[in-house]
């Protein structure tokens, strides 16, 4: 009887772990916010697009301030589809490619200093994005900040709250470059 339930104990551990885990999702900003009339015109070349080692992964980030404001967490079942730094360097390559500015590029240098879903409580976050943008030749850099409100206190939510906060962080980036050259 004994070797019996051992037996069966065995098989059940055995197959729990030839479960396959389930493969986490993988996020990129969504499609970036419809240009309007009023958007800034900067012709840009990104140089260099830096961020802390805790930002060069594609984990999702996310802290609880109510709780403990000095522990990052990271979502176990999502993911950016390439690192923050390298998604947002993308958009405002995109968006500034469509932004018909002209002439000379503003050659930029860009640090992605923050990209984390905050929690002031349990069901209350927000997505909290600040570069740091240096013009090549200037010796002190910009800092540039976005926070928006996240819709849900989950993954899905710090996504779509980023996708917007880098639209919001790129339009002051651009209006900054258009007005310094």
């Amino acid at each position: 009887m004994t070797r019996y339930f051992i037996a069966i104990c065995l098989g059940l551990v055995l197959a729990a772990c030839s479960t396959p885990s389930p493969q986490p999702a993988v996020y990129d900003l969504g499609p970036p916010a419809p240009r309007s009339a009023t958007a800034p015109a900067a012709n840009i070349q990104l140089i260099d697009v830096d961020a802390p080692p805790w930002l060069e992964g594609p984990g999702l980030a996310y802290r609880l301030d109510y709780r403990d404001a000095y522990r990052r967490e990271f979502y176990r079942d999502s993911r950016w589809a390439a690192p923050p730094a390298q998604l947002l360097a993308e958009r405002l390559r995109q968006r500034s490619a469509g932004s018909g500015g002209t002439g000379a590029p503003v050659q930029l240098r860009l640090e992605l200093e923050e990209c984390t879903q905050v929690f002031s409580g349990p069901g209350e976050s927000r997505l909290l994005l600040r570069l740091r943008v240096w013009r090549v030749g200037d010796p002190a850099p910009r800092v540039f900040e976005s926070s928006e409100a996240a819709a849900s206190a989950d993954a899905p939510g710090a996504v779509r709250a980023a996708g917007r906060a880098a639209d919001a962080l790129i339009d002051q980036v651009l209006a900054w470059a258009a007005a310094t050259r």
